[in-house]
């Protein structure tokens, strides 16, 4: 949401907090009703940004994770091509039939 429209929204909530608050003091005259009233959107619109803020976070680190991951890679892509190599525990931890292994 760009910075205009972002202020524009905050305005008109504010205005409208304010205009509860009034209302609820002078003709209604019950300071609870307005507050809840008045606090409940500040509070939806406080959340709804706290998420966003935490996406924003959790895609940044997740590109910065992806970067970290690309650069610490060695380049294994030579004339083999994309070549894996078996794990160093292949064939060393083979047990006999007995289960134990020969001496």
């Amino acid at each position: 949401m760009p910075s205009t429209s972002r202020k524009a929204v905050i305005g008109i909530l504010a205005g409208l907090s304010i205009v509860v608050v009034v209302y609820s003091l002078i003709i209604v005259q019950q300071i609870l009703l307005g507050l809840i009233v008045a606090v409940v959107p500040w509070f939806l619109y406080l959340l709804v940004r706290f998420i966003l803020t935490l996406e924003r976070i959790a895609t940044a680190l997740e590109r910065l994770a992806t970067a970290r991951a690309r650069e610490s890679e060695p380049d294994r892509d030579g004339p083999a091509g994309n070549y894996q190599r078996p794990s160093e525990s292949y064939g060393h931890s083979t047990e006999t039939k007995g289960g134990v292994e020969n001496e």
